[in-house]
């Protein structure tokens, strides 16, 4: 009779969860036993590196993606990363070993006492299996739940000893059906709902789409540029989305809104309706006073979430699917006399600027260089906003960022995202402080020859939290400088064809020399000046 490894093998094989991303430890070693040679195993040398490669993996490829990590202080080292793919909704099966059964009482070394409670509130479901012979039935629950809507998230508990017990006939029986068993999610929206909605779309004066990541989650990017343009409406993307939702380049996209409360009523100021497709209302931080919106506006949120909808401090909320309500929409919404709104200034050509530069001339230069069907992957700090103004990907899905705010997701989701799609250019945009929560990242993709790009804003400083400092009021703050970070030499180190950028032509004949490269990773680095000095500049 099979053992309970083996079940497990064939259930995973059967959902198609043949690449792994992990970092083994001694109670993990008997589900890996033998490892499959159908099976790939991507190895990050800490755990917050598999669990953001798998995020990246899952967004790119639509599909889940599972994760294997050591018991209780593996899985707390891979936390702050499961907040990222948690609050970016991505179906990840995470999994962890345990001590053995027999040994968990004594609080033996490695025994993960609340192994259930540990990952909690970062994954949808968790559980661990009440005796060796549930391994299967536990892991098919935990795949069919991460992939039910909204998507997200789950983990499974495995004491090491369980992968040894060998079922019964009857037990290898039922682990059959249940490998073989689907589970569908349909999905919908009522007509009368759309009707009501584009009633009152049609009927506003002005009105904007606010656009989150699950509109390309859902597959339903295409249908909202047909509703913007059929409406003429400007659209922009929400605070902190995951995934812009919208071509960034297109005449209607007006940007990025601040993640501020009264930032966006200022941004949205003479819309009299703001509908907020595939994301929350809204990722507010810092405290920015003012209202909700803008004066004699309302607000139409639709969403697949239905806590999105419950936490909303304003407007009327729809659940549902969100691409069949988009696509009814469009059926309930007529071609719009009014005309279309201003479009944003185009991004101007680069000048040739030497390093030290202004963060706007470094991203100027990367999005000119860049090719148009790039996926880029940002984790910036300051940044940021920067990016969103001068690097404006149009191709799906290409611009991919942590909805958390965790750091240490950009190189690990790179890497992944590049995995998942290897004829696809990759590009990392990172900080020089947000790159070194996940450096080890560099020696995976190094290892595996992902063929990534890697752009680093080198400030010597946390920028970011300057600039919250400012809105803080708080002065004196300690360690917010980084001086004396070897950025291409620690790439180097792990085996990056790594370079130091010197001007903003370096720049984008590095940057297409490196995406030309297949066989390797590339890092450039540039250095850029620190927040206060670009400000001073600017004013």
């Amino acid at each position: 009779m099979p053992s309970v490894r083996q079940a497990t093998i064939d259930l995973l094989r059967r959902h198609g969860l043949t690449t792994w991303f992990g970092n083994p430890g001694s109670s993990e070693l008997t589900l890996l036993e033998d490892f499959p040679s159908d099976f790939r195993y991507v190895l990050g040398l800490q755990e917050m590196v598999p669990v953001g490669m798998a995020d990246g993996f899952a967004q790119v490829t639509r599909r889940p993606a599972f994760v294997n990590v050591h018991t209780a202080p593996g899985l707390g080292n891979a936390m702050g990363a499961l907040y990222n793919a948690h609050l970016n909704k991505t179906p990840l099966i995470v999994t962890a070993g345990n001590q053995r059964r027999v040994m968990q009482n004594q609080k033996a070394l490695l025994t993960n006492e609340d192994a259930v409670l540990l990952p909690r509130p970062f994954v949808k479901w968790s559980a661990e299996p009440a005796t060796p012979s549930e391994v299967p039935a536990v892991l098919a629950h935990a795949i069919h739940i991460a992939l039910a809507p909204p998507t997200g998230p789950v983990f499974v508990s495995l004491p090491m000893d369980d992968m040894t017990h060998e079922l019964t006939a009857s037990e290898a029986a039922e682990a059959e059906v249940i490998r073989d068993r689907a589970v569908t999610c349909a999905g919908g929206f009522p007509g009368r709902l759309a009707k009501e909605i584009g009633d009152r779309i049609s009927s506003a004066n002005s009105p904007v789409f606010v656009v989150g990541g699950d509109v390309e989650h859902a597959g339903a990017r295409e249908a909202v540029v047909k509703l913007a343009e059929r409406t003429k409406a400007p659209v922009w993307t929400a605070p902190l989305p995951g995934l812009s939702g919208f071509p960034e380049a297109h005449p209607l996209y007006q940007g990025l809104l601040p993640p501020g409360a009264g930032w966006i009523s200022t941004a949205l100021k003479g819309h009299d309706l703001i509908v907020v497709l595939g994301g929350p209302v809204f990722r507010y931080y810092p405290h920015i006073p003012g209202p909700y919106l803008p004066e004699g506006a309302t607000l139409v949120h639709i969403t697949s979430d239905p806590d999105e909808a419950a936490r909303a401090p304003v407007g009327d909320a729809y659940v549902g699917d969100l691409r069949a309500a988009v696509e009814a929409l469009l059926d309930e919404v007529v071609d719009t006399p009014r005309g279309a709104p201003t479009r944003r200034p185009d991004v101007p050509s680069p000048d040739r600027v030497a390093a030290p530069m202004q963060p706007s001339q470094l991203w100027t230069a990367v999005g000119h260089a860049a090719p148009a069907d790039a996926l880029f992957v940002t984790e910036a700090g300051s940044n940021e906003a920067p990016i969103a103004n001068f690097v404006r990907p149009s191709a799906p899905l290409s611009h991919i960022s942590a909805v958390g705010g965790g750091l240490g997701f950009g190189l690990p989701a790179a890497a992944g995202a590049q995995l998942a799609s290897p004829d696809r250019p990759v590009i990392a945009l990172m900080g020089d402080g947000s790159m070194h929560y996940a450096i080890t990242a560099l020696w995976t993709a190094s290892r595996y020859r992902i063929p990534l790009t890697i752009v680093v804003a080198s400030n010597q400083e946390y920028g970011i939290l300057k600039q919250f400092g400012d809105i803080e009021n708080t002065a004196g703050v300690p360690g917010l400088d980084l001086p004396g970070l070897d950025i291409t030499a620690t790439a180097a180190s792990y085996g990056i064809d790594a370079h130091d950028a010197h001007d903003s032509d370096d720049i984008a004949e590095l940057l297409r020399a490196g995406v030309e490269d297949r066989e390797r990773p590339t890092l450039i680095n540039v250095a850029t000046t620190p927040v206060h000095e670009a400000a001073s500049r600017r004013s």
